[in-house]
């Protein structure tokens, strides 16, 4: 083929590859116009998503009374204005900032609401330009679109890279071991007779379904809640709550069957139902949801409620740290020039977050913070690896408690969820996952839950009290605010 050949050829398929991806192209290429970034808020269930955003945006649209000292644009006091837009992408709901500051200025006060589908919001904040030319604007405008969901469905991301009989095998590893042995109860022996060459039987299929979804409720709703609970969208389904493809369980007895024995079973058995079932899961639901959602997303912050974790004990820090290892397996990470990024998007920063930090004395936040490294090492590992910035905090996006001297010892005081006034001291936090005889101090401790705190009107310019949410800023956005 001759040179001219030669870049036909090339010409192509580059025009192939900007057909396929035309629509995710120009909005790629209209974001980097104009100075939008997309940050995803990503953590499990319960690690405060909800709050966190609607901190994040009550510091900026408050910005002349929030204190935010470790952002650049407010110390230099280049802020002009900050505004809610319309999201551009109109199948995403906006978030409901609006009925979290309600639930948070109510009397009692009380924390918004979990999120129960995807939703987000475009920010757009005005900054007075450092030193413009004489025919330019004075000032400019920074957009940041962020993006919300339910932490239970991004659990489900490590299921486009299993298969059915993989997905299984994992469940029967997992549910002989505690705590989930005891949550399991009866069903536990069900799963593991259930033979995947039997005759599928739908009665059956819907009565152990309905068992299972109440061990996953379980498994989500205890004091301490396990991190690894899939298939998410069992427990919130969203519009696919009708879908057949939402009638599935794991098998648990197909480790004793060979490869050939389940390739080659009937169509009309366990295995095969069940495996159809799961790959329309994956195909129709998770892998759609990742496609759509997780892809503009520039930016990352991964809330952890590692506190809460290590309140379990060792198993729920284990279980904490496998899936989070399965979740950021299923991202990309690096920081790509902007004409790749077009086609081949990568997340360029990521910022892991413990979070609840105002459940522990100041003087123990950095041990905190370490201790969250050393749980998502292999996602830090990973990500510097890529290419991506990164790093660990330690945040309260709401504080809810205050110092103060119990009996000669520095604790915490706050108000409980039934409208008492309490104050307790907590064991020195690590800065390191515990060894075997370390667990004592932490497992043994009771973490009061405390209501938000009263009299805050961020329904009438004051900001929500926070820590550390300005530092998380700056590492977000303090770049594109210079």
């Amino acid at each position: 083929m001759g040179q001219e050949g030669i870049q036909e050829g090339v010409f192509e398929a580059f025009k192939k590859t900007v057909d396929k991806h035309s629509d995710a192209t120009f909005e790629s290429l209209h974001r980097l116009r104009s100075g939008h970034k997309c940050i995803g808020i990503t953590g499990l269930s319960r690690s405060g998503k909800s709050t966190f955003i609607t901190s994040l945006i009550s510091q900026l649209l408050n910005h002349e009374k929030a204190k935010l000292g470790a952002f650049s644009p407010w110390i230099s006091k280049r802020i002009k204005a900050v505004k809610v837009h319309p999201l551009g992408d109109r199948s995403l709901s906006e978030f409901p900032y609006s009925d979290a500051i309600k639930s948070l200025t109510a009397v009692p006060p009380s924390w918004p609401d979990s999120t129960t589908d995807i939703s987000g919001c475009l920010l757009e904040i005005k900054l007075q330009k450092k030193a413009p030319w004489p025919w330019e604007a004075d000032t400019k405008s920074v957009y940041l679109e962020l993006r919300d969901y339910p932490g239970e469905w991004l659990l489900d991301l490590p299921l486009m890279d299993m298969s059915f009989s993989e997905w299984c095998s994992q469940c029967a590893a997992q549910f002989t071991q505690e705590p989930r042995a005891s949550l399991l109860g009866g069903l536990l022996n069900e799963l593991q007779q259930l033979d995947p060459l039997a005759p599928f039987n739908e009665v059956k299929l819907t009565a152990l379904k309905q068992q299972y979804v109440e061990f996953l409720k379980r498994c989500k709703e205890q004091t301490h809640a396990l991190s690894l609970i899939q298939p998410g969208r069992f427990l919130i389904p969203g519009k696919f709550s009708d879908e057949q493809a939402l009638q599935f369980v794991p098998i648990l007895s197909c480790n004793a069957r060979t490869r050939a024995q389940l390739e080659g079973a009937d169509a009309n058995s366990y295995f095969k139902i069940l495996e159809q079932r799961y790959n329309a899961y994956v195909d129709r639901v998770v892998s759609p949801f990742y496609k759509k959602f997780f892809r503009p997303i520039d930016r990352q912050v991964v809330l952890v409620d590692v506190i809460n974790a290590l309140n379990g004990g060792p198993e729920y820090i284990a279980d904490m740290q496998h899936a989070l290892s399965n979740i950021c397996d299923s991202f990309s990470y690096g920081n790509s020039s902007p004409i790749i990024k077009l086609f081949s998007p990568n997340i360029e920063k990521v910022i892991f977050a413990a979070s609840k930090i105002d459940q522990v004395v100041a003087k123990d936040h950095d041990n905190v913070r370490q201790l969250l490294s050393s749980v998502v090492r292999k996602a830090l590992e990973e990500a510097a690896y890529k290419g991506a910035e990164h790093k660990s905090e330690a945040i309260a996006a709401i504080r809810s408690s205050d110092e103060a001297d119990l009996r000669g010892s520095f604790g915490l005081k706050g108000v409980d969820l039934e409208g008492e006034s309490i104050g307790y001291i907590h064991p020195i936090m690590p800065d390191h996952v515990p060894s075997t005889d370390e667990w004592q101090p932490f497992v043994a401790w009771k973490i009061p839950m405390l209501r938000p705190p009263s009299g805050v009107r961020c329904d009438q310019d004051q900001a929500i009290p926070h820590i550390r949410m300005d530092q998380v800023l700056q590492d977000l956005i303090g770049d594109m605010c210079s």
